[in-house]
């Protein structure tokens, strides 16, 4: 492969600068601060020159959502091969637990790549698609794993015409025997390890429970169990140990008094 020339350089230079500054942007303030004006003004970058790498906001957005989706599913696939693939139920629920983690460090990049899709529409190009789909895959291995189905659904009746051409492609080629029953098994699983964390992100479970860690880790190890799946090792403890209440001191005993006589 030949080497970049040095304006392929400058411009991949530039072009992660504009990333780094969108995404101090995105972190600070949500995705409605991502403005193309804004960002050329920070890095003194006339707007025209801005507008031949980003031509669009949706475009940048996308590119930043590329990234993140890649942050989470390498933060994800790290967890998992924590695990030998001999632990199946270990590796569900390393990635589950990862996918909270991430979630509460990176809330404005959450946001941007699931429930802030519909404040920030974003023109999805290759590059998006293609790191989307890597993170998919992840949720994918989980349902392969499965020895029944969570919940006891019958899934026999999905068929390969039930789901998306273009990823139930990716996901074929990734894993040959997958079955239509199990591709929907895997958006069941998601849906449950998402359900908690986006509510936890957008602010709605706090103030209905003090321990929204524990809820979450009680609701993995629900789903685990409904896949048939059993952790070898024993999983981490979740409550906090009780107080340990000191010993009331003894009181001596009162002297007697000497009885008259």
């Amino acid at each position: 492969m030949p080497a970049a020339s040095r304006r392929e350089r400058h411009r991949a230079q530039t072009t992660a600068e504009i990333k780094a500054t969108a995404l101090k942007h995105l972190v600070e303030e949500g995705a409605e601060a991502v403005a193309l004006r804004g960002i050329a003004r920070d890095m003194g970058m006339a707007p025209g020159t801005f507008y031949s790498y980003f031509d669009t906001r949706e475009a940048l957005l996308a590119a930043l959502a590329a990234d993140a989706y890649r942050d989470l599913a390498a933060h994800l696939r790290e967890a998992r091969e924590s695990h030998p693939p001999t632990d199946p139920a270990a590796r569900a629920l390393a990635h589950g637990l990862a996918y909270r983690a991430w979630a509460l460090a990176h809330p404005q990049e959450f946001r941007l790549l699931f429930s802030g899709r519909g404040q920030a529409p974003r023109a999805d190009t290759a590059d998006s698609t293609e790191a989307e789909y890597e993170l998919c895959l992840g949720i994918v291995e989980i349902a392969t794993t499965a020895r029944r189905p969570a919940g006891g659904t019958d899934d026999s009746r999905y068929t390969w015409d039930d789901f998306d051409p273009a990823f139930t492609t990716v996901a074929r080629a990734a894993f040959p025997s997958l079955t239509p029953a199990a591709l929907a098994l895997a958006l069941r699983v998601w849906g449950r390890m998402h359900g908690l964390v986006t509510l936890e992100i957008d602010g709605l479970l706090r103030p209905q429970i003090g321990d929204p860690d524990r809820l979450y880790r009680d609701e993995l190890s629900d789903l685990v169990s409904g896949l048939g799946l059993r952790p070898t090792e024993a999983p981490e403890p979740t409550v906090a140990a009780e107080p340990t209440v000191a010993a009331e001191p003894t009181v001596a005993a009162e002297p007697t008094e000497p009885t008259e006589k």
